[in-house]
């Protein structure tokens, strides 16, 4: 089995409760985040999530998912793909850090029979994963 682990983080000068505020306001995405767009799920363990990858190419990609981790305040993650072909899971988790600070990480891991013929897919992801995380500090710092 092949894998890929896309992990990224920004420390930010925000709260937990304000971090997840934003994070869980689904609706508000297309205002300011540009990787993920329309996402909809009940925000439950199980639940499924229907979202969109905006590639910043003009395209975006449709996928599905499941919620496998929510923890207020401090994780919120899904899986979504068929397992031995190829499937990713996405995560976002708040580490608290002193004064106020927060540290946001981001990221996926890959794992699948097929990652090693698509790779030149994810070969940009970091940066969109980046983009995302920058776009956060704005909508929370200003």
């Amino acid at each position: 089995m092949f894998t890929r682990h896309i992990q990224t983080s920004i420390d930010l000068d925000a709260s937990p409760a304000q971090i997840w505020e934003v994070l869980v306001d689904l609706k508000s995405y297309a205002e300011w985040n540009p990787m993920l767009g329309n996402v909809q799920t009940g925000l439950t363990v199980g639940d499924p999530v229907r979202f969109e990858v905006l590639t910043g190419k003009g395209k975006s990609l449709k996928l599905k998912a499941k919620i496998t981790d929510y923890h207020k305040e401090r994780k919120l993650a899904w899986r979504g793909g068929a397992s031995a072909i190829l499937s990713g899971h996405h995560y976002f988790r708040i580490e608290p850090l002193a004064e106020g600070r927060c540290r946001f990480h981001h990221g996926e891991h890959f794992t699948g029979l097929i990652l090693p013929l698509i790779s030149f897919i994810l070969k940009d992801a970091p940066d969109l994963y980046r983009s995302m995380n920058e776009a956060l500090k704005f909508r929370l710092e200003g």
